[in-house]
């Protein structure tokens, strides 16, 4: 294949988001060193408030997503907390999208802050790439890292390893010496549990993953083994989708981050009913159903465990995703340590699922669901909510769930 010959893709990284939303919006925090947290108030001096972005200036001093706001502050006293703001974020993000669909529909979301562009016809890639970056700029007041190369792994390589407002591009040529020296963890796809289970197989970079035996990675890793050779040789065929693809979303979740380590039952289950009520209202919104419930803890030493269960038919509602939940969650109670945080997420999804194709036994559940949802919709959040929630609020839930905790969806 000649260089003429090769796909061009551009994959696009905004710079610090979330701090970079916050820096143009905010003329005072322009050059200062800025972290945006996802709590609502300075209770326990944000003890347990986790930095989600940081700004370039904040990086200088060493801090990172995963400090808590105390860490950061000790980094640098002086540094700026900002609650972030979702909507603000989403809203710049369509910005973006924008900008990018002026030159092309085949244009895929990968998160809130990073897109794929198939720049196929449309001319030469560095002046659509530079254009983009011009705009967003212009327009925005932010800066994004582009690259470019004939696939999404290699063009996704390229932006990472050019931050900030960075412009590369790779070509297939350079794959070998690109690859000789490069951890086998900074391929896109490649976790810090599967790199270090490739370390043990003596597979420490990428040339190294390329020149496996595809038969060992099989047997290691079932049917990705044969994905993760291909990438370690340079080889990603997946395409990019155009904008309006509807994603297939592989599973649903909510964690938190409770307020104060315990081994108070109570407590934990209070919080973890309100996460399945959450859970259960993105269901019903994006009208997905599911059989299996994964509820994952983290104590106070940052170690976790986690169990999954399945059940017979698809439920979508809070109260049957608690059912499930609950039952897993005995298995770990009491608590061997205190617990400093909660997940629930429900997989195995499939579209629709309203009450025509449940059992009736659950039918009734679900019209009620779905009555609650609206009139929440209509009313404020959770303004009708099964009486055990009457019970959490006790605890701060309300207060604290959905500001503080992370929403999140795995899509394809």
């Amino acid at each position: 294949m000649t260089a003429a010959d090769e796909a061009v893709i551009l994959h696009l990284d905004m710079d610090a988001y979330f701090a970079s939303v916050e820096q143009a919006c905010d003329p005072a925090l322009r050059g200062q060193p800025v972290v945006v947290c996802g709590e609502g108030s300075d209770d326990n001096n944000w003890a347990r408030t986790i930095v989600t972005t940081a700004s370039y200036e904040a990086r200088v001093f060493g801090i990172k997503t995963g400090f808590t706001v105390p860490a950061a502050r000790k980094r640098c006293p002086q540094v700026r907390i900002v609650v972030g703001d979702p909507d603000k974020y989403l809203d710049t993000a369509r910005r973006i999208h924008a900008i990018l669909l002026r030159h092309t529909d085949l244009v895929e979301v990968y998160s809130i802050d990073e897109c794929f562009m198939d720049l196929a016809g449309l001319g030469e890639p560095a002046a659509v790439a530079q254009a983009v970056k011009q705009a967003i700029r212009d327009e925005l007041h932010l800066t994004c890292s582009v690259g470019i190369a004939p696939n999404k792994l290699l063009a996704k390589l390229a932006s990472d390893k050019h931050k900030p407002d960075g412009y590369y591009r790779y070509a297939a040529a350079d794959i070998p010496a690109l690859f000789a020296a490069l951890p086998v963890g900074e391929l896109w796809g490649v976790g810090k549990k599967t790199a270090a289970e490739l370390a043990r197989l003596g597979i420490r970079t990428a040339a190294q993953l390329g020149r496996a035996d595809e038969a060992l990675l099989v047997r290691r890793f079932g049917i990705i083994g044969r994905r993760l050779k291909a990438m370690g040789n340079g080889e990603y065929h997946d395409p990019v989708r155009r904008f309006d693809h509807e994603r297939d979303i592989k599973s649903v979740g909510h964690s938190h981050t409770l307020p104060a380590d315990t081994l108070d039952e109570a407590v934990i289950r209070a919080f973890l009913r309100r996460l399945c009520e959450m859970v259960a209202a993105r269901m019903l919104k994006y009208q997905v159903c599911g059989t299996t419930v994964t509820l994952w803890l983290r104590y106070a030493d940052f170690t976790g465990t986690m169990k999954q269960g399945s059940m017979p038919q698809p439920v979508r509602t809070g109260t049957a995703i608690y059912r499930r939940a609950a039952r897993l969650l005995d298995r770990f109670l009491p608590p061997a340590q205190p617990v400093r945080a909660i997940g629930v997420s429900v997989s195995n999804l499939q579209r629709g699922g309203g009450p025509g194709q449940l059992l009736a036994a659950s039918a009734n559940e679900e019209r009620l669901g779905e009555l609650a949802a609206q009139l929440n919709r209509k009313y404020g959040a959770l303004t009708v909510k099964p009486a055990s929630l009457l019970t959490a609020d006790r605890f701060g839930v309300r207060e604290r769930c959905g500001l503080i905790g992370t929403s999140y969806f795995n899509g394809a």
